[in-house]
């Protein structure tokens, strides 16, 4: 699992380079069904022909990643750091940004849900891959309009609302 993965759909070249650091990671079989949220997303934002690279990794390092760029002292579900334009990356780069996903968190959400944890899993995917695209939730009208494109994104592909009580 461990390299990059290269997806190719409709002749858009989609590339996932995953970075699995926690070995839980590699039980999970829904990869496939992360690359086409994904596919969906980028599709949705206008940003085909994109790379990304997720990092899924587990609550002690994501606690790290949050302190030193958040200034937050815990973990959190997902990180999101958009490829930033200033730097001197070239015009031609396609890499959008890296996304950095816990395991623990993922799971001990998805459990306090009452949801599974490849359809949560997906969610933050997909939640992560928008902040790339440029979608934030600081204010209330971005955050809905955020949360759109997720319900709208993971009805595409099968998932219930997220933000519906489903106990």
């Amino acid at each position: 699992m461990k390299g990059r993965k290269t997806l190719l759909i409709d002749d858009k070249n989609i590339i996932i380079n995953f970075d699995v650091v926690n070995k839980k990671w590699e039980e999970i079989k829904a990869f496939g069904l992360a690359y086409e949220a994904i596919e969906i997303t980028l599709e949705e934002c206008k940003k085909l022909n994109s790379e990304i690279t997720i990092r899924l990794t587990d609550d002690k390092e994501m606690k790290i990643l949050n302190k030193k760029w958040r200034n937050k002292d815990s973990s959190t579900n997902v990180l999101a750091f958009p490829n930033n334009k200033k730097l001197n990356i070239s015009d031609h780069s396609k890499h959008i940004g890296d996304i950095i996903i816990s395991f623990n968190t993922i799971k001990c959400e998805a459990i306090k849900r009452n949801i599974s944890f490849i359809d949560h899993m997906i969610h933050i995917i997909i939640h992560g891959v928008l902040h790339l695209c440029g979608y934030d939730h600081i204010e209330k009208r971005d955050e809905r309009t955020m949360i759109s494109y997720e319900k709208i994104i993971l009805n595409k592909i099968g998932i219930k609302d997220p933000y519906i009580s489903y106990n």
